[in-house]
């Protein structure tokens, strides 16, 4: 029967919460960093041929998922995305370069997007900026003339766009730009001859300002070429901008409806997944085979607080004894030696079972430049990027120090294709001739809440995983397997829960 988690619970991206009950189960305060460095390098080894046969091509991270949970996979539900699954994906992924793993930003997806778009304007050379400002001179009267007709119907345009006559015009040619029912080129509107039919939503009484901007751009052709750049990029930039915040009352094109599992509903911007939840489901349960592979580490206690853990590529590290926990109900927690104080060793196996892909179709969120929907658009970041480097050019720009790494192994990247499993089994073999202490423990309590290296991975209003222990007297060895639950808990599909390898990750900056 498949073993993927079901619970009930939400936890805060913010928080690194662990007990999901009134068990008395650890909150991970101390310092598991090593500890995390060694198995998730162990773990991208041992998944690699598994993962790789999944993705084919691409290179892809472990995820520390510590701030975010297992994953949501239940992700549609007859056609309402869930926005579980939603809030799991509206994060900012960046590199950890001395671990080698994915950690979470402290911002989420849209909220990074949307301070990236409002960062990035059209920015001339100073060759073209010199054109740009002539130009504006030699047709001052114009343009006073149009400002004039602007702010005289909608007051003052903002203090940030009125530094110059050029800067004024640039503000009010988007404006006028916006008025189209669907979005046009200002090249469009120039060449156009009936400018008014293409304003469709052009406010009452604005035909002076309409009929005096025609003439502001038949005075200044001469740099039409700039004009129609800055204009039909920072239109772009605004629209995407625009697209992510501030959602609708109800579903337009490129947003979409969400509930949660207590019936909450929102509107998020549109995102599609690849799977349909049935394929995800059957490739995380297979009736037979499946795609499996497992990780080993040797744990070493050095004191009360701190263990060794090492992994058979002979990487390791010292961290807080708590990477490991366990507890049941009303009953003492454990970490992996605190039952047994006279234990010093524990060879750990976890085996991931039903390994598997969740990949956002980000290509149907991608800015569409003929509506004018979309809030993807990796491009103009990929160009703003660029031309920083580049010096004295137009084009795209960041308008203050960009606070992102967008490249490669940055602290931007966004998911592109997410690899899960069902929740792990974990076998902790131990030294030791004292098997009275295991029988009375795993007797009294036969399932339990788990948590590993900060991440809860059972818990909640009901208890998830089994334990088994057996002992090997020839090998004076005491087992102790803790297997997730079988399919069978009456919850929520929207609550449904997978284990996190790893990630493929998009860098918009590359």
């Amino acid at each position: 029967m498949c073993m993927y988690h079901t619970v009930s619970i939400m936890y805060d991206r913010h928080k690194l919460p662990f007990m999901a009950t009134t068990s008395t189960l650890k909150n991970p305060s101390g310092n598991l960093a090593p500890i995390k460095a060694v198995f998730y390098k162990e773990l991208q080894k041992q998944a690699q041929s598994t993962v790789q046969g999944l993705l084919k091509t691409g290179t892809w991270y472990p995820i520390d998922a510590s701030g975010l949970g297992n994953f949501p996979w239940y992700w549609n539900n007859t056609g309402i995305f869930n926005t579980n699954t939603w809030n799991w994906f509206n994060n900012i992924f960046s590199y950890n370069k001395d671990t080698g793993y994915l950690e979470t930003h402290d911002s989420s997806l849209l909220g990074g997007l949307f301070n990236t778009y409002l960062q990035i304007s059209y920015a001339l050379s100073s060759k073209d900026n010199a054109a740009y400002n002539d130009a504006a001179n030699k047709a001052a009267a114009i343009i006073n003339t149009v400002v004039g007709d602007y702010t005289t119907m909608f007051g003052a345009i903002p203090p940030e766009k009125s530094g110059t006559a050029a800067a004024k015009m640039d503000y009010v040619t988007q404006q006028i730009l916006s008025w189209a029912p669907t979005p046009i080129t200002l090249a469009q509107l120039r060449t156009s001859l009936n400018p008014l039919s293409l304003l469709g939503n052009a406010p009452f009484g604005s035909s002076k300002i309409i009929t005096d901007f025609m003439s502001y751009l038949n005075q200044t052709a001469p740099v039409q070429s700039i004009q129609n750049a800055i204009a039909t990029q920072n239109a772009e930039i605004q629209r995407c901008a625009a697209n992510l915040q501030p959602a609708p009352s109800t579903a337009q094109p490129g947003w979409m409806n969400t509930q949660d599992s207590n019936g909450n509903a929102s509107i998020q911007p549109y995102l599609n997944i690849a799977q349909s939840t049935a394929n995800i489901q059957n490739a995380l349960c297979p009736t037979s085979g499946g795609a499996s592979f497992s990780v080993g580490m040797t744990v070493n206690k050095i004191d009360q607080n701190t263990v060794k853990v090492s992994a058979s590529g002979g990487a390791a590290g010292e961290g807080w004894i708590d990477l490991f926990t366990f507890g049941g109900g009303a009953s003492a927690s454990y970490d992996m030696f605190s039952f047994d104080q006279t234990l010093k060793t524990c060879n750990i196996n976890l085996t991931f079972k039903g390994v598997t892909t969740v990949t956002p179709m980000l290509s149907g969120s991608a800015y569409q430049a003929s509506s004018g929907t979309g809030w993807w658009n990796p491009d103009v970041i990929k160009q703003a990027v660029q031309n920083q480097s580049k010096g004295d050019v137009s084009g795209l720009k960041f308008t203050t120090p960009p606070v992102y790494d967008y490249k490669t192994n940055g602290t931007f990247g966004v998911l592109g294709n997410i690899i899960i499993s069902q929740l792990p089994t974990f076998s902790l073999t131990y030294t030791t001739s004292n098997t009275k202490i295991f029988q009375q423990t795993f007797q009294e309590q036969s399932s339990w809440n788990i948590g590993f290296l900060g991440i809860p991975i059972a818990g909640g209003k009901q208890s998830y995983y089994s334990s088994q222990y057996s002992a090997d007297t020839t090998k004076g060895t005491v087992t102790v397997t803790m297997s997730p639950p079988a399919n069978d808990t009456p919850v929520s599909l929207l609550d449904q829960l997978a284990y996190v390898i790893g990630a493929e990750v998009i860098w918009p900056g590359n």
